[in-house]
């Protein structure tokens, strides 16, 4: 007979439970890789719990790895977890109160294995109740030796084919762990300001005034752009200025991304106070001026 209620949560488990235990998403490694389709998704990162943009996201894979299975093709679709950085870090800091660098770092790595292991298995717990078709027999850490003696064998390998180069770029910084983060570790957040005028004047002593937020990056000043419709500045054209205080000369540009109504409409581009700034100083193929540099140690009681 059947139910009186269809009992889901029963019936769900039950063929999840046959799908893992039979290994219906196992790939085959003996199978002609010709045959095999690949699938590398990038593993959730363990900073906290997952939410409903995490299944979006994974969800857009798996179809793809279940039309392939279809086709008849042999999938090799794993799954890990990213635990080997500073959202990870992060997380611990914050479930723990305290700051990694105030401790010894095998301590640290100890309750960082900890806090991993918990949320790791939230992780595979949910993705396998969504019935996600990863072959989980390929599960991986990137915390794991075997995934960080791959990733330096990747890097050696680029390396012996020439492919890898170094270069000064701007970078996020965080100046309390003293490391580069990348834009998906910082939040945006609006506040009020405060815009000052500052007076600079061309090579030809015209005086022109901009409007800054940022008026402490004036020694990195690059260029001043207007905008080309704004008739204000027409007179400008090939012409430099003379940053104010510190006397370089720098380019006077037209740009579109100029906002007119903004300020004065002129506006000063400095290394680096945001993304547009990188974008115009790439404009003036100049090199780029260094205000705020590394603070050691024995500076801490100037760094105020």
């Amino acid at each position: 007979m059947f139910e009186e209620r269809y009992n889901h949560k029963t019936v769900e488990k039950k063929w999840q439970d046959y799908w893992y235990s039979n290994s219906i998403y196992s790939w085959n490694p003996n199978i002609d890789r010709k045959n095999t389709f690949i699938i590398d998704t990038p593993p959730p990162t363990v900073s906290g719990f997952l939410h409903i943009g995490h299944i979006y996201s994974y969800t857009q894979a798996d179809f793809i790895a279940r039309f392939q299975r279809m086709r008849g093709k042999n999938v090799f679709y794993p799954i890990g977890f990213d635990d080997n950085g500073l959202p990870t870090e992060r997380l611990v800091e914050k479930e723990h109160n305290l700051r990694a660098a105030k401790i010894d770092r095998a301590d640290f790595n100890k309750i960082c294995q900890e806090v991993v292991k918990k949320y790791e298995e939230e992780f595979r717990a949910l993705f396998k109740s969504t019935a996600f078709s990863f072959d989980w027999s390929q599960e991986y850490q990137t915390i794991s030796e075997q995934t960080r003696k791959l990733s330096q064998m990747s890097f050696l390998d680029l390396y012996r084919k020439n492919l890898l180069y170094r270069k000064h770029a701007p970078t996020f910084w965080d100046p309390a762990d003293q490391t580069a983060i990348a834009q998906a570790e910082i939040e945006d957040k609006e506040q009020t300001g405060i815009m000052s005028g500052i007076q600079f004047q061309t090579t030809d002593s015209y005086k022109l005034a901009i409007a800054t937020a940022r008026p402490e990056l004036l020694p990195a000043c690059a260029a001043v752009f207007y905008h080309p419709d704004d008739p204000r500045y027409q007179n400008l054209k090939n012409k430099q200025a003379i940053v104010p205080i510190f006397g370089h000369k720098v380019p006077i540009i037209s740009d579109e991304d100029v906002e007119q109504d903004k300020g004065t409409g002129l506006v000063m581009c400095c290394t680096f106070g945001d993304i547009q700034d990188i974008r115009w100083w790439k404009k003036t193929q100049s090199a780029p001026k260094r205000v705020h540099q590394q603070v050691w140690p024995n500076a801490k009681r100037w760094n105020t």
